[in-house]
């Protein structure tokens, strides 16, 4: 017979345990962007894809993204 068992990192309940115990709030890392991005707005999905697209293209041309110290 098995018993099925689930790990401690699967429990949901588990992992709220360990983030509470957790005193220390780590920042979210931050991007250092080799050119400047401007607030936009957009009419429609396919005009925001379009300037994603072109965004990525831009920051690979770029070297890609690295990250802040």
């Amino acid at each position: 017979m098995y018993i099925l068992t689930m790990k401690y990192t699967d429990d949901y309940n588990a992992k709220f345990k360990i983030w509470a115990q957790e005193k220390k709030i780590h920042p979210l890392p931050k991007f250092d962007f080799p050119f400047k991005i401007e607030s936009k707005k957009f009419s429609s999905y396919e005009e925001f894809n379009r300037w994603k697209d072109d965004l990525l293209l831009r920051i690979a041309d770029a070297g890609g993204l690295k990250w802040k110290k």
